[in-house]
């Protein structure tokens, strides 16, 4: 019975197989560490940073936003790795986000730690701000998970803790959704007008991002926060950018917002060729959204080349190649696509056709950014 307890209970996103993947780098081998929601976790491309400036890092951004699971994500990831900066997207800053709210995400953080020391003080931790949830719950998932019994699938009974040994090396961490966009609308300006009043900041979330930015600093690691591009809440996110940006000042990190026309425009992303949805990239947007976020890092600080450097070579370069024949491979698979379209046109839409007759470049085409 005790089998099936699988964190795929909350959708499987190989967040175990990413913790374990990132506690065997090299010691000392990771710039950048990136915590935060899907928007994140669809946007960051850690070998495409390296492949533009010799950035190295790790995307353990997740679905769904809480402070809390960030936190120990991050309690976890320090105790291997001590990286120069520390990229957050603070979206639950206007959000409380407690276990009883986003259960799953919380199930999907512990069920998914390696360190049983570390799973132990998030439990106990769980159960003290939220007095709706049971210790023996969490620490006995079976207690939770035998409600669930008409809604079992086969996926359950998978063990848990499952390490996917076909996880590609160059993919650290990061989503690299392949879908594309569907619709036929434009980003246009008018989706950051807004009417509604402020938020207010959530003490629950801003304790915890409190707690993330002064354990940083405690070991000399440079906090950024980022807004990455999403459509969906452009009109909240410039409702709430003076708050926000008031924010990071008092706490003197810098505040990189890829959420407005401007830097949607800079970056040239379109619904059409870089999102799945409204609110996340897929690969070609990840790609570009990265080459930005290099660029940008290196506006601010002194991040060391390590490109070239042998040490890196068979974490980082050879991966490199790796990524390259991945995405030959999917610029094949887009054009065969666009030809099987091509041959037999779905209700005559030649918008749809141009689209899907688009080229996708796997080489990274250079874009013009000045932050």
């Amino acid at each position: 019975a005790q089998s099936i307890l699988p964190y795929r209970w909350s959708g499987n996103e190989n967040l175990y197989t990413r913790n374990i993947r990132y506690s065997q780098a090299a010691p000392d081998s990771i710039d950048v560490l990136c915590l935060g929601t899907s928007e994140l976790y669809a946007a960051y491309d850690p070998i495409v940073t390296y492949e533009e400036a010799g950035i190295t890092g790790y995307n353990f951004a997740i679905t769904f936003r809480c402070a809390m699971t960030a936190y120990y994500q991050l309690l976890y990831a320090l105790e291997y790795q001590t990286p120069d900066i520390v990229l957050c997207d603070f979206s639950c800053l206007f959000n409380d986000m407690k276990p009883h709210e986003q259960e799953s995400i919380y199930r999907k953080v512990v069920e998914c730690m390696p360190d049983k020391a570390l799973k132990e003080q998030m439990i106990r931790e769980i159960c003290a701000v939220d007095d709706t949830q049971s210790y023996l719950s969490w620490k006995f998932p079976l207690l939770r998970y035998h409600t669930m019994w008409s809604e079992l699938t086969a996926e359950n009974f998978q063990p848990d803790r499952q390490l996917d040994d076909a996880y590609p090396s160059y993919q650290k961490g990061s989503m690299l959704y392949e879908a594309v966009y569907e619709g036929t609308d434009e980003i246009t300006p008018d989706l950051w007008n807004y009417t509604d009043a402020l938020d207010t900041f959530s003490e629950f979330s801003v304790g915890y991002y409190n707690r993330i930015i002064e354990l940083c600093q405690s070991k000399g690691i440079e906090v950024v926060a980022v807004t990455p591009p999403k459509i969906q809440d452009a009109a909240v996110y410039a409702a709430n950018e003076e708050k926000m940006r008031a924010y990071f000042e008092a706490k003197e990190i810098p505040y990189l917002n890829y959420c407005t026309y401007a830097q949607v425009q800079r970056l040239g992303l379109t619904f059409r060729e870089h999102y799945y949805d409204h609110s996340h990239l897929n690969v070609e947007g990840s790609l570009v959204f990265s080459k930005a976020l290099a660029r940008d890092l290196l506006e601010i600080f002194n991040l060391e080349d390590h490109r070239g450097d042998e040490t890196y070579a068979v974490e980082w370069a050879q991966p490199l190649e790796e990524f390259h024949r991945y995405l030959e491979d999917l610029s094949t698979r887009r054009a065969a696509q666009s030809a099987a379209f091509c041959i037999t046109p779905k209700n005559g839409s030649a918008d749809r056709k141009k689209r899907q007759q688009s080229h996708f470049s796997p080489h990274l085409d250079e874009i013009s950014i000045q932050w």
